[in-house]
């Protein structure tokens, strides 16, 4: 298998979990899995990644675009990047004679993307209220991390499990350079933890003091605004990769845990365009599996327990989780075990952001990207576009961020034109991907007029009472009022996405 197979098997792996994820589009969602399927059974080739590349994007975007979640916008965008540099690499074969050619192409383009998006993810994330303990995105991520780390699983916490299995992982990576000595300690570390574990399964669960909560809470909020900004800027520079890759993947395989899955795989697949070639080169190996009797490919491993978290994993994520975590270890295991090998190993040389095969036009798309991520401050849409979970809020003349609080760049006013909501059955307006409480809070009008298309679609009545530029407006169906009726979608209905807007308080979490 070439690396730009493993790479293509990584990325197709993502999207079917993030279809799996709900299975809001079922038939789609097996017509997906069946097409990847059929590609790897036969040949994985640019031409049948461009295919299945097609249908994707033809589906997100006609049928879910723009209300998808902010990792569906990179897809769509990688999407796009990559398509682009399958059909230039066609009319151009003889520059690029194999698949792993055009790969190497197209890689400095998805790595300075990501780069990007990381980078604004954490730029995003430097408003008072993301540092506020009290209403931080952070506090729920861990809340939800401290509770499933001390729910008990056969009697046992969860996190010392999870603890346990890392020990254990850890001991099989360092055993080669261990002595004798060090053997010693280890195993009696992994035997402390055995019995750690055995007494916690007959006591009683301690209570975790509210006040230890919010400590992890503020350490939390540093580490992850480090982590996305400072650990962009070490994506930029082979040198400093391995780190950053490592705190990385440590972060998308812990979130995996509480719901992530799916937001782990594509950040597992952009990443892995960070491995250099030497190092590639061994995750194209095999797994004997012993009640199957067969040798299967590390990758096509890791696409079976992806599939089993999609068909019975969602819906229970902590189980999830752990199989798409078990496979990503087992996928990247000749990696790990390489890196941590006693020398002579192969060197870790990084994996510079440019290449003679990448036409310097082609850097126009980070450069859309960036744009992208910058939509918020501009006035325009403020969800999808890398601002999640952030707290940030551009709407009206005061930014919360610390650095653009004036809100220097903005330059279109759609934030500033809301409806506020007085009066809705928010039970009945529950429609959407993305579900937001209306009543109290305020919605720019093209976000609205678009749920109004929605309900008109799905047939829903929806009674309200509204304020819009100083008028109050009453109303038995808002789909059939004649001052608001949608029946049709413009183009910045077509194109944009907002949140709900808190008109008071300090800004809560929203995705």
């Amino acid at each position: 298998m070439t690396p730009f197979a493993l790479f293509a098997v990584l990325y197709m792996t993502a999207l079917f979990l993030d279809q799996a994820e709900r299975w809001t589009y079922p038939l789609f969602t097996l017509a997906s899995l069946f097409l990847i399927l059929v590609i790897v059974s036969t040949r994985i080739t640019r031409i049948t990644f461009l295919i299945f590349l097609v249908v994707i994007t033809a589906q997100l975007l006609l049928r879910q675009f723009p209300d998808v979640p902010n990792h569906l916008n990179i897809a769509i965008y990688c999407n796009l990047v990559m398509m682009v540099g399958i059909v230039l690499s066609w009319v151009r074969i003889r520059d690029y004679p194999s698949d792993d050619d055009y790969f190497e192409m197209v890689r400095p383009i998805l790595q300075v993307s990501t780069i990007i998006v990381y980078f604004l993810a954490g730029f995003n994330k430097l408003n008072a209220d993301f540092v506020n303990p009290h209403v931080s995105c952070v506090k729920g991520m861990t809340e939800n991390l401290v509770r499933m780390a001390i729910s008990p699983v056969g009697g046992i916490p969860k996190g010392l499990v999870l603890l346990g299995a890392g020990a254990v992982v850890a001991y099989r990576l360092l055993l080669p350079r261990l002595g004798q000595r060090a053997k010693r300690v280890a195993a009696a570390v992994l035997l402390s933890l055995i019995a750690a574990a055995v007494m916690l399964a007959v006591m009683p669960l301690p209570k975790i003091d509210p006040g230890v909560t919010g400590l992890a809470v503020k350490a939390m909020v540093a580490l992850v605004i480090s982590w996305e900004l400072i650990g962009a800027l070490m994506l930029a520079f082979p040198a400093l990769q391995l780190p950053m890759l490592a705190f990385s993947w440590t972060m998308h395989s812990s979130l995996a845990l509480i719901g992530f899955v799916d937001f782990g795989a594509v950040a597992l697949s952009l990443l892995i365009t960070f491995v250099p070639w030497r190092y590639l080169a061994l995750l194209n190996s095999r797994v004997h599996v012993p009640w199957l009797g067969l040798s299967v490919h590390r990758a096509y491993l890791y696409l079976a327990t992806s599939i089993l978290c999609g068909i019975v994993g969602f819906g229970q994520n902590f189980v999830a989780g752990v199989v798409f975590n078990l496979g990503a270890l087992v996928f990247l295991w000749p990696l790990l075990s390489g890196l941590t090998a006693p020398s002579p190993r192969p060197p870790w040389t990084g994996v510079p952001l440019s290449s003679p095969l990448t036409p310097k036009w082609m850097y126009i798309f980070p450069v859309l990207v960036f744009l992208h991520g910058l939509t918020s401050y501009l006035g325009l849409r403020t969800a999808g576009n890398f601002s999640m979970f952030s707290n940030l809020r551009t709407e009206g003349p005061v930014s919360n961020h610390f650095l653009l609080r004036s809100n220097p760049l903005k330059l279109w006013s759609y934030q500033e034109d809301v409806v506020s909501f007085i009066d809705i059955d928010d039970r009945r307006a529950k429609i959407g991907f993305q579900y937001q409480p209306l009543r109290g809070n305020q919605l720019p009008v093209v976000e609205f007029r678009k749920l109004i298309y929605w309900w008109t679609k799905a047939g829903v009545a929806v009674p309200m009472t509204l304020e819009y530029r100083g008028k109050i407006h009453s109303t038995e169906d808002i789909t059939s009022d004649p001052v608001w009726r949608t029946e049709t979608r413009d183009w910045e209905m077509v194109l944009m996405d907002f949140r709900s807007i808190q008109p008071t308080g300090p800004n809560r979490c929203r995705w």
